[in-house]
């Protein structure tokens, strides 16, 4: 699957020197310099494309530091926030205040100026189109920062959204999108499912995000990637997740894992992969979703001449 980046434009004032960090794998670690009036300092951590770390700096690094870490690669940012507002000592419009939310369903607190905990001045809040975890920054900065808007992952095509299917307990995540699935560990708890671990592919890499509680030994499912895709999920829910089951683009069929109790549903689009999932969950999976992108494209198979 073709993978983009999505550039939402920036707000904010239109001073200072513009920056244009690019694109990266993900973020890690965002720190925020508050002055007594507007954000005055902004230092990004992303991953760059050996899976190492480094940062980015924009603004003045002066006042108060606050830092928000997320848990990368397993957790990551999905919508940057904040507000903006004219500062009459600078004579323009600065950022004021930043919040970003995360795949985890997790709010960060409000990072820079703030008034008995409330954001002050223009509000606004940028996301992808398609859904998608942050990626790279771009604004101006100066003695303060004057703008900010992000890069976000977007899917070429748009990806196919599935909801997640259960109940609504537990905290929200979702996993985005990568080039496939090369493993699935499925784990119970008594009559629920209440653990996943999910390892997807992404260029030569794996990359492992877990859900939920491990209690029970868990079973396994390995997809054969890149030769193999799972082009089927379905399930069962009685009030939580219950049992899945997988078939993949070779005509292969998983067990069932878990207890085939409750009602029963299915995520499949024609022509397309399970490229990642979706879903609430606490000590056990309390709901599940997917997200399905295209299959490639078969490969030509080479005629002789005769």
């Amino acid at each position: 699957m073709g993978t983009m980046s999505e550039r939402v434009g920036a707000m904010g004032g239109n001073m200072g020197s513009p920056f244009d960090d690019g694109v990266f794998g993900g973020v890690r670690r965002i720190i925020v310099g508050r002055d007594w009036d507007c954000v005055s300092y902004i230092k990004i951590e992303y991953e760059n494309n050996d899976g190492n770390f480094e940062t980015r700096e924009h603004g003045t690094n002066r006042g108060g530091l606050q830092e928000f870490t997320v848990d990368y690669p397993t957790e990551y940012i999905t919508s940057v926030g904040g507000s903006f507002s004219h500062v009459f000592r600078y004579g323009t419009a600065l950022i004021q205040s930043l919040i970003f939310r995360t795949s985890r369903g997790r709010t960060s607190p409000i990072l820079g100026h703030s008034f008995l905990g409330f954001q002050l001045g223009t509000r606004f809040t940028l996301e992808g189109k398609n859904g998608g975890k942050l990626l790279g920054f771009h604004g101006r900065s100066g003695q303060a920062l004057d703008a900010i808007g992000p890069y976000f992952f977007a899917a070429n095509p748009p990806l196919r959204h599935f909801n997640p299917q259960g109940g609504n307990g537990g905290s929200a995540w979702d996993d985005g999108a990568f080039d496939g699935v090369r493993r699935i560990l499925v784990g119970r708890g008594g009559r629920f499912v209440s653990f996943l671990r999910f390892e997807y592919a992404r260029d030569q890499r794996t990359v492992p995000h877990d859900h939920g509680r491990r209690q029970e030994v868990p079973q396994e499912f390995v997809v054969d990637h890149p030769n193999e895709h799972i082009t089927v999920v379905e399930g069962t829910i009685d009030g939580f997740l219950t049992s899945l089951r997988f078939q993949t683009s070779i005509g292969r069929t998983s067990p069932a894992f878990g207890n085939v109790v409750g009602r029963r549903f299915v995520f499949e689009e024609n022509n397309f992969k399970l490229v990642g999932f979706s879903g609430r969950s606490g000590d056990v999976i309390d709901a599940l979703g997917a997200n399905f992108g295209p299959l490639p494209a078969p490969t030509p198979v080479p005629t002789g001449e005769y």
